[in-house]
């Protein structure tokens, strides 16, 4: 039996409550259920006659073609014919749009609620939908793969994963934010080569067209391949200015770490303790081990990715000073800029 709940939000009120006629998605829900299907026990979802996506935080234990670190996603194969969904771009789905979260045996209607970097968010009153999900529009195509947690992975980043060959992100040093109606630089990578972008600049324009969303500047970037370059026109201060970037493999972000420290090896949980150290980097070659817990940089106390990124930014010296606790020793590793 399908368990239906539906957000209500007030429209109006009068002195005799007025009804409140909610959107049904369940012929949507028929439609798209179809299109579950299981390699050993996780749930994927099919996006071809014989290609299926899953988001799993573990390893499947059964094969895979091939995996994206950054979303956490596999790709998988049958041999047998599956019904795949139909995706819809997120780009034209707007806050506070219906929309509907469902599984095996649950349907969610509910509203979109937040357009991310890498992920979206919906809000889906009581909703206990497990990973690996479907999020469907009222047209009952496809908006992403639900992960949990009121998220989703947006369909133009399962798309890609399935027609890319190689598993990869483009980076341009910086990172950008929304501000009243700008999208400026809202952090810059001291490590990129020749950075031309600075904090607070204005952006414009991208490759020549117009920016009209943070998801749009994002994934112009993200998607670029190693090499390519990216034209940019910014407002900084009063003065438009043109600048020109390289891409190059992005390092970190989604789910790996992201604090500019990637292109030295180091990869942090949120607890800002050591994950993961790159091979031969200058991580490894300084000594530092996974479980070393970065508290300060210089002088400045960190909690979080995003309190290196912002320190980072600003940071006019060469070099830098990083203290870590390895079980209550605490030490300094110096890095340059």
């Amino acid at each position: 039996m399908i368990r239906l709940v539906i957000s209500l939000f007030l429209i109006f009120q009068v002195a005799n409550s007025a009804s409140f006629t909610y959107p049904d998605f369940r012929q949507c829900y028929q439609k798209n259920k179809q299109s579950f299907v299981y390699f050993g026990n996780l749930r994927a979802v099919a996006v071809s006659k014989h290609l299926a996506v899953a988001y799993s935080q573990t390893k499947p234990k059964v094969a895979f073609v091939k995996f994206d670190p950054f979303l956490n996603l596999y790709l998988f194969q049958s041999k047998k014919t599956l019904k795949p969904v139909k995706l819809k771009s997120t780009h034209a789905l707007k806050l506070g749009e219906w929309i509907a979260g469902m599984d095996d045996t649950s349907l969610y209607a509910g509203n979109f609620a937040k357009s991310g970097d890498l992920l979206d968010s919906f809000y889906l009153q009581n909703a206990k939908l497990d990973e690996n999900s479907i999020i469907s529009c009222l047209c009952c195509e496809v908006y992403g793969i639900g992960i949990g947690a009121g998220s989703f992975i947006g369909s133009e980043y399962i798309e890609r994963f399935i027609k890319s060959k190689d598993v990869y992100y483009g980076d341009i040093g910086v990172r950008f934010e929304k501000k009243a109606d700008n999208f400026v630089v809202k952090s810059r990578d001291p490590f990129y080569p020749n950075q031309l972008l600075h904090v607070d600049d204005k952006i414009l324009k991208i490759n020549g067209k117009k920016v009209t969303s943070l998801k749009q500047l994002n994934q112009t970037v993200l998607f670029s391949k190693p090499k390519a370059i990216i034209n940019i026109e910014l407002l900084r201060g009063k003065h438009k200015l043109k600048r020109s970037s390289v891409v190059r493999s992005r390092m970190g972000g989604g789910y790996l770490s992201d604090s500019f420290l990637e292109k030295q090896g180091l990869f942090f949980d949120k607890e800002m303790k050591i994950v993961k150290i790159t091979k031969k980097s200058y991580a490894q070659m300084s000594g530092l081990k996974i479980g070393d817990k970065l508290i300060q940089i210089d002088h400045k106390m960190i909690e979080s990715q995003s309190d290196i990124k912002e320190y980072l930014s600003k940071l006019k010296s060469k070099e830098a000073q990083l203290l870590f606790d390895r079980n209550d020793f605490q030490f300094f590793v110096k890095i340059g800029l």
